[in-house]
């Protein structure tokens, strides 16, 4: 059972109802608790606008250095190589460079590594194939932070390296050529929350800008994959990212890429009128299908997909990418399984969730970590462990730092690397106890204060008169809804059970009709998906505390107002 918490305790006595207001009295307490306080922010929020909101690429320091460089490799003809990390992020990262340099005229050769024989990061097989295909000019995409031993090393052999990532930064910088960061200290450029697409994408940018000015707008089709990239890394939904997924979802769909129609077709993904991608699609259904390559086979299975402009081609590449997605649905729920035991076997009472094992696949512990930390609300690390190494992935809580604690192991580990909700490493078997030890006593520490246990965050208890039509409206500007900016969580206090009755495949969901229980008149038409099991016994009479979203539900024609029940609190004695 969840723990609720409320944003905001009460509506404060500021906003009251007016029918003169610009927005509902919610929508203005919303605001001002998402840090929206005047109208100029609240517009620039509610209303994302493509020529306004999206900054100059060159404001970052080293762009003008980066664009140069590449444009001595596009005036001399060299060839340029571009290395992808694994990910969704990284993948679609490297499909925006390639096309950013094809456009450009540059000549591109992709190395994306093997999830488990080479791991995350610039690897020396990479600095190995470009050397043989004549590469002088390299760029890391989603990586190279922490890769100063391999970036030195193709230094050496004469291969500028230009790193272009939005991971940690760490104390000491790699021997680049160039480094394109938002989280660089001191860096000039005014939006830090990029991801390594995002970031990539701001590359191609200024590569436009400066050689195909005539193209600028050609460079709106890529934002299809920039917010795949932006979603499927969970980045914070708030300022350019906003711009970038809103924007990104009215490309995607009417997407040109055909290797995207082909997963659409074959995954059956359902975009037409009626149905609108959004974020929710994209983190549910078309990132999932990205990171099943990497996680399943290779991840440039997913690269050439979205890169295919053969249709034949594209459905060959589509039904491989979906039955490896399968395949790893089926692995992934019975290691969860597994996972879930042993957090509440060894670590109910412990602050951090630490699960080594022999059979753990190593292309989904991150994916499990993630499902762990969700449900525990607790930092997880789950491993692979070979025969002298284990590598893993971290998945944290927004109440700690991840990669800050790891970095004060960092003496314990062959490699790390990552950000603040997620990071992987690798360590030797032999070091695995004392850093369970030291990195256990870290997170304790930090969260000595903090409740780790799954929490339902809502954002106002409303009373019966709040909820009309025009709240809803209001809710919708909100979206894109995702990490750092939720869909709004309401809740309703003594609601009483009108009707009741279990419907769907299985008898899955309740479908409610709730009335206050001090006996006004008005009644809400509420369903809650999954709750079935939760809930078995619901009769009508019941009186609960209610927390919810605002939906509407459209049937014969006719439109009302809908609650979404994502939980409810029994009233004691009621």
């Amino acid at each position: 059972m969840a723990v609720w918490k409320y944003r905001i305790d009460h509506l404060p006595e500021s906003l009251p109802e007016k029918k003169e207001e610009k927005y509902h009295p919610v929508t203005e307490a919303l605001l001002l608790n998402r840090g929206y306080a005047d109208n100029q922010a609240r517009e620039q929020f509610l209303f994302p606008n493509f020529d306004r909101d999206v900054h100059d690429p060159f404001l970052f320091r080293e762009m003008e250095r980066v664009v140069e460089r590449i444009g001595q490799a596009k005036a001399s003809g060299e060839r340029v190589g571009v290395f992808g990390d694994f990910d969704a992020d990284g993948v679609t990262s490297s499909v925006i460079m390639r096309e950013a340099l094809t456009l450009i005229n540059v000549p591109v050769s992709v190395y994306i590594p093997e999830k488990l024989t080479e791991g995350h990061g610039l690897h020396l097989n990479a600095v190995d194939f470009f050397e043989r295909e004549g590469v002088k000019l390299a760029v890391t995409l989603d990586c190279g932070m922490t890769n100063h031993a391999e970036i030195s090393e193709a230094k050496k052999r004469g291969i500028d390296i230009i790193v272009i990532d939005h991971h940690h930064v760490p104390e000491i910088l790699p021997e680049a050529f160039a480094i394109i960061n938002p989280k660089l200290p001191g860096e000039t450029y005014p939006f830090r929350e990029l991801c390594g697409a995002g970031t990539s994408w701001k590359v191609a940018q200024a590569l436009c800008m400066r050689f195909a000015p005539e193209a600028k707008e050609q460079l709106k089709w890529i934002l299809d994959v920039v917010a795949i990239g932006t979603v499927g890394d969970v980045m914070p939904l708030i300022g350019e990212n906003r711009v970038i997924v809103k924007y990104g979802l009215i490309v995607l769909e009417k997407t040109r890429r055909v290797g995207l129609q082909e997963m659409f077709a074959v995954g059956n993904i359902k975009i037409d009128d009626n149905t609108k991608p959004d974020v929710r699609m994209i983190g549910f259904q078309i990132a999932p299908r990205i990171n099943a390559a990497s996680r399943m086979a290779h991840a440039m299975l997913a690269h050439n997909l979205l890169m295919e402009t053969d249709r034949g081609e594209a459905r060959l590449l589509a039904l491989e990418l979906d039955a490896h997605n399968v395949a790893r649905q089926k692995v992934s729920l019975a290691v969860t399984d597994e996972v879930r035991a042993i957090a509440l076997e060894k670590y109910a009472d412990k602050k951090f969730i630490f699960a080594v094992n022999e059979h753990f696949p190593y292309g989904i512990v991150g994916l499990i970590a993630g499902r762990i930390a969700n449900e525990f609300n607790k930092p997880t690390c789950v491993m692979t462990k070979g025969e002298t190494t284990s590598q893993g992935s971290f998945r944290s809580i927004p109440d700690l730092n991840i990669i800050e604690a790891i970095e004060a192991c960092g003496d314990l580990l062959v490699k790390y690397g990552g950000h603040a909700a997620a990071a992987g490493m690798t360590i030797a078997n032999e070091h695995l106890d004392i850093f369970y030890e030291r990195f256990n006593a870290l997170v304790t520490k930090k969260l000595s204060g903090v409740v780790t246990e799954p929490e339902l965050w809502i954002d106002v208890c409303l009373t019966p008169s709040h909820i009309v039509p025009k709240l809803f409206r209001d809710s919708m500007l909100f979206a894109p809804f995702g990490e750092g900016n939720t869909e709004p969580v309401f809740s309703l206090e003594n609601m009483r059970i009108e009707e009741a009755r279990l419907v769907g495949n299985g008898s899955k969901h309740w479908k409610l009709r709730l009335i206050p229980a001090d006996g006004s008149s008005q009644s809400f038409e509420a369903i809650g998906f999954s709750l079935g099991k939760t809930f078995p016994d619901l009769q009508r009479g019941d009186v609960f505390d209610v927390a919810f979203q605002l939906s509407e539900n459209t049937w014969n024609g006719s439109t009302t107002l809908q609650l979404k029940v994502l939980d409810m609190r029994k009233k004691e004695g009621k």
